[in-house]
């Protein structure tokens, strides 16, 4: 007799789970697909049945977080003003993080995800978009600079495990202060 064999959605979504927390562990790079195989309680053939690769494990563990971040980029594309279509980004960005706040350590650091994030011409589009959005039209160095301090330090609050007691929904409003402040508009100094 045959043994009985979990739906396919059910077993992707067992190996996606081992490997979140294994990369959260041990990082993308860190983690082989044979350590996967284990956490989930199966042979490397399953995982591969599943899967092509450790990459493409990352990208599928990674793709709620851009496809959110697709549906704020089209949210904010739809309005008039610059200003106004940077706030939307900051806001659905910082919406986004606190509530896959479990991946913000994947996400947070992790070279591996840097170069998915480039490799893949859909992500790398998502982020271009994004960072079009929150730089302004007419972006300087500054914003440049506040873009990255901004990404750098969602990232960072959501993965950081002395911050793990605050809740959500303190998370998303201190985010949204804070960084409300770091990408204002940089003042001009008044000419003497």
């Amino acid at each position: 007799m045959a043994k009985p064999v979990a739906p396919r959605g059910l077993a992707r979504e067992r190996v996606l789970d081992a490997a979140v927390a294994l990369f959260a562990e041990h990082g993308v790079h860190g983690t082989s697909l044979q350590m996967i195989a284990d956490r989930v309680g199966v042979g490397k053939a399953a995982v591969y049945y599943q899967f092509p690769s450790k990459e493409g494990i990352a990208l599928e563990v990674i793709r709620p977080c851009i496809e959110d971040v697709e549906r704020v980029i089209k949210i904010a594309d739809g309005l008039p003003d610059p200003q106004q279509r940077r706030v939307v980004a900051v806001s659905g960005l910082v919406e986004m993080v606190v509530r896959h706040r479990r991946l913000a350590v994947v996400f947070y650091g992790d070279p591996a995800i840097d170069a998915l994030m480039t490799s893949d011409p859909y992500f790398k589009a998502v982020n271009d978009r994004l960072r079009e959005l929150m730089e302004g039209p007419d972006r300087s160095d500054v914003d440049r600079i506040g873009f990255s301090v901004f990404c750098s330090g969602v990232g960072r609050a959501a993965a950081d495990p002395e911050l793990a007691d605050i809740d959500d929904a303190d998370l998303h409003r201190a985010l949204l202060e804070l960084f409300g402040r770091i990408l204002t508009p940089a003042v001009q100094p008044s000419q003497p």
